[in-house]
């Protein structure tokens, strides 16, 4: 249980440094958002499965003492839950501004360009020109949604993977200690540890190539 309890502990750092960085305006990168909400989940998982443990605990005083913590990481939680959200408001409201100041500068410097046929005049009046302002931020709009969303995806799997490392690493030393419980054999023993062998470096490889797809996808799509 205490490996788990200081596992919820630096994510609770982790994620209290990135609200930090984000409410300061340091970074207010798509990135840094998808990497908040992904740890945000993961958080939520440590919390759930802390939760469970504290239950199983036979020793009165330590399951009074788990509830306590849990009861704890829960209000951070929705602490850090709310303050994401209201930082996100912020952060829509500013983009949204940014975005239109930028869309009537660039109609009023098209709207400045001297005409020489009458066709681009046709062309170049008002409406047509607020149309074309308009599909531009629909377009910019979900082009930004769908690379949020990838990189949303991305950073969850690979917490995803850290997670399931962590809990591969707590089952083989329970499996080694059965088994050296029970007296299994050596070769058992040696079995079990070369497949732990392969499933970290399975786990390794997962993460590079998660790695190498959000790079490509912030490389290639921005």
């Amino acid at each position: 249980m205490n490996s788990l309890y200081n596992h919820a502990l630096k994510q609770v750092n982790a994620l209290q440094r990135d609200l930090e960085k984000f409410q300061s305006g340091e970074d207010t990168s798509v990135a840094l958002q998808g990497q908040i909400t992904a740890t945000v989940n993961a958080f939520k998982r440590s919390i759930d499965d802390y939760d469970a443990m504290a239950k199983k605990e036979m020793i009165d005083v330590k399951r009074e003492k788990a509830f306590a913590r849990v009861t704890k990481f829960r209000e951070d939680y929705d602490a850090i839950n709310r303050s994401f959200a209201q930082l996100k408001s912020r952060e829509e409201q500013l983009s949204h501004g940014r975005n239109r100041t930028q869309l009537l500068e660039r109609r009023q410097s098209r709207m400045t360009v001297p005409v020489e046929h009458p066709y681009q005049a046709t062309s170049a009046s008002p409406y047509l020109q607020q149309a074309h302002a308009l599909r531009e931020r629909d377009f910019v709009s979900k082009t930004g949604q769908q690379l949020d969303d990838m990189l949303h995806q991305g950073t969850a799997a690979l917490n995803d993977l850290f997670h399931q490392r962590t809990t591969l690493k707590s089952t083989q030393r329970k499996m080694l200690d059965a088994a050296n419980t029970l007296g299994l054999s050596r070769n058992v023993i040696q079995l079990i540890e070369r497949r732990s062998s392969e499933d970290k470096w399975i786990f390794y490889a997962g993460v590079v190539i998660t790695l190498l797809a959000m790079w490509a996808i912030i490389h290639y799509l921005t």
